[in-house]
């Protein structure tokens, strides 16, 4: 039973010492996301570095396979060898060996052509593909193994792979034209999601003569960052520019910022780049600036990674370590050079949780050769027995555990989980208790009823939605969106506790319910920003002083600067009163604002946004009785007392309603 949840993709790269990369490895391991994806699409791309002016040209022809040929003569190019292989009856993948002296030359070829064949008055006849002097490209229409027996990848090793397999979208899925991965020279991408900007990328790409394209935001990336380099920026600037990050970052010159607006990504992503320098080989992956599609990055003695999920990676590399991008951010890795860019601070790299245990020395269940939904039968067939302890070992990804349980008649039970649990875990859980030894992929606790879910390695993205009652205990870090529209009623009150850090839109819409975020393993503020945004209920509770920039969605300094001019000219705040307040965040303007200048400010701002307050201050004897219990019963359960750090001073952050 397939469950299709967004696409699949897969990167590595191998570090100047290692073994070059086996195709049977990275087969394996994208087909671990086999259900992120579907039989309309899937695809690889291997990179062989060395120097040299031979060029693999592959393409698809719905016609008769020497116009390509004679196509390419044409533009002057010199064909070396060429094979055909007809995948069915309509299409041939021509593949060409050719002579390349004059680089600007081929490339002006390779647009040529396409808009020939695909893009003329006669309609699509046919496509190039891809195009590399380290490059190959194979895709179709299947899933990834049906790929790779085609082509024979499991046979093929190279120094940086990508792989892919695909949930149509926004194009057809019943020819290999719009399978993953696109490229151009040298460069190959595999993405997830949807480009919002794609318009706008577009017409960046036609105002420098690009044309013929099959229409999907995909192949833009891989044509804009070719493009972009050829402009002579460096593979950092280009990254810089395409990531599009938040305004609170300031990483892209301002003059360069608005120049190149229309090279930037915008919308739900993450894009996954292969690029062959002509002396080194860059993997790059990038993450939209909310981070609304998952990207794992990892390391180990030999390989470098980034995955949609974590499993792609332990199928290769039980032991390798593994961190998340930060929202807005990329990693960027060489086989000459190393880790370029982390995807965020290398201090917190270093504070994810280590490799999972998969093999506990005593189990009742092993996962290994077991799919979600048979995992939950026979979890639900031992409790039926009697048994209300229950160990599985080797979960590796397996998906939607526990969330048929009452269905399956699994009440009060205590399911211990070794390995890497999947997405959709212990979701609409009411009284059982899930012990991760390891970590937990995205939408872990959504609408929890009661229950409890304590996790001893880190959780993923979107931890804890609606959130109504029970407990979900975190040891170490947590993504983006973490407790957002958690909820209480009367005596039904979820408590959420994080030992480590948290990324953006902590508390987004939160409702009810309390929020404990300790940061006991990283200096500095252990959460990102955005925190409480259009907060209307409940509590957060942030150990340490939090920069009151990362409370909620406030408006721009500049906007802020605006609206005090305008009070200041109506007369009401004074010059006195304006320089005070001229270099300071909204939220704490608002603090120092009185009457109709406050009402004002409400009206503009908070009344669309919902804007929490916040205080640093110690718990109050309340506060501090009600979390004492809350925090002893995550101590009990992580082998360490946490208690001592409710006598710190905290960020306490509400909704501003309940002033």
């Amino acid at each position: 039973m397939i469950h299709p949840s967004g696409c699949g993709v897969l990167g590595i790269l191998r570090k100047r010492h290692a073994e070059q990369i086996q195709g049977g490895s990275v087969v394996r391991a994208i087909e671990k996301v086999r259900y992120r994806g579907s039989d309309r699409g899937a695809g690889f791309a291997v990179f062989n570095l060395h120097k040299k002016n031979v060029y693999t040209i592959r393409a698809f022809s719905e016609e008769d396979a020497n116009e390509i040929k004679s196509l390419l003569e044409s533009q002057g190019l010199k064909i070396k060898d060429s094979k055909l292989n007809y995948i069915n009856e309509e299409i041939c993948d021509c593949n060409f060996e050719v002579v390349i002296d004059d680089v600007t030359k081929a490339r002006k070829a390779f647009r040529n052509i396409n808009e020939i064949i695909w893009g003329s008055k006669e309609g699509r006849r046919g496509r190039i593909y891809s195009i590399g002097s380290s490059l190959s490209v194979f895709k179709g229409v299947g899933y990834p193994k049906d790929i790779s027996k085609m082509y024979d990848v499991e046979k093929l090793e190279g120094d940086l792979w990508l792989a892919h397999t695909r949930q149509p979208t926004n194009s057809p899925g019943h020819f290999p034209y719009w399978s993953h991965p696109f490229s151009t020279f040298n460069v190959a991408i595999v993405h997830n999601g949807d480009i919002s900007s794609f318009g706008a990328n577009l017409e960046f790409l036609k105002e420098r003569g690009w044309e013929g394209f099959v229409g999907t935001d995909s192949e833009v990336i891989a044509f804009l960052f070719e493009e972009l380099l050829s402009e002579g920026f460096s593979i950092e600037e280009v990254v810089k520019i395409m990531v599009n990050p938040s305004r609170r970052l300031n990483v892209i010159d301002p003059s360069l910022d608005y120049t190149y607006r229309n090279a930037r990504l915008d919308g739900p992503f993450t894009a996954v780049i292969g690029y062959d320098s002509g002396d080194d080989l860059y993997l790059i992956a990038i993450a939209d600036r909310a981070k609304f599609r998952p990207a794992i990055v990892g390391e180990d003695e030999n390989y470098y990674y980034v995955a949609s999920e974590e499993n792609e990676i332990r199928e290769i590399s039980p032991n390798a370590r593994v961190w998340t991008l930060e929202p807005g951010s990329y990693f960027m890795a060489s086989l000459n050079r190393g880790i370029i860019s982390y995807g965020r601070d290398e201090e917190r790299v270093h504070s994810f949780s280590p490799p999972p245990v998969f093999i506990p020395e005593h189990y009742d269940i092993d996962a290994r050769n077991l799919n979600y939904k048979e995992l939950n039968y026979v979890i639900a067939e031992v409790a039926k027995k009697g048994k209300k302890e229950i160990t599985v070992a080797n979960v590796t990804g397996h998906r939607y555990i526990g969330i048929n349980f009452k269905r399956l008649g699994v009440h009060n039970a205590r399911i211990n989980l070794y390995g890497i649990v999947g997405n959709v875990f212990a979701n609409l859980n009411e009284d059982n208790e899930f012990y991760v030894y390891g970590n937990v992929s995205d939408d872990c606790g959504d609408t929890m009823h009661g229950g409890k879910v304590v996790i001893y390695g880190d959780a993923r993205d979107v931890l804890a939605q609606t959130f109504q009652n029970g407990r979900i205990f975190v040891k170490g870090n947590a993504g983006n969106r973490v407790g957002i529209q958690m909820r209480e009623y009367k005596d039904r009150r979820p408590y959420l506790v994080i030992g480590g850090f948290v990324d953006d839109y902590l508390g987004e819409y939160m409702a009810g319910g309390v929020i404990v975020v300790l940061g006991t393993n990283v200096k500095g503020e252990p959460v990102g920003n955005y925190v409480g945004s259009g907060m209307v209920g409940g509590r957060i509770y942030i150990r340490g002083r939090v920069s009151p920039s990362r409370i909620g969605i406030q408006p721009t300094r500049q906007e802020v600067l605006n609206f005090l001019k305008a009070l200041l000219v109506e007369g009401y705040i004074g010059e006195e009163e304006f320089s005070s307040l001229k270099d300071k965040y909204y939220i704490e303007v608002m603090d120092s604002l009185k009457d109709k200048a406050k009402e004002y400010a409400k009206r503009l701002f908070e009344e669309k946004i919902g804007i929490p307050e916040y205080e640093y201050r110690e718990l109050n004897e309340e506060e501090f009785k009600e979390l004492f219990g809350v925090i002893k019963e995550f101590s009990q359960d992580m082998g360490r007392d946490y208690t001592e750090y409710l006598k710190e001073k905290f960020t306490v952050i509400k909704s501003r309603s309940k002033k």
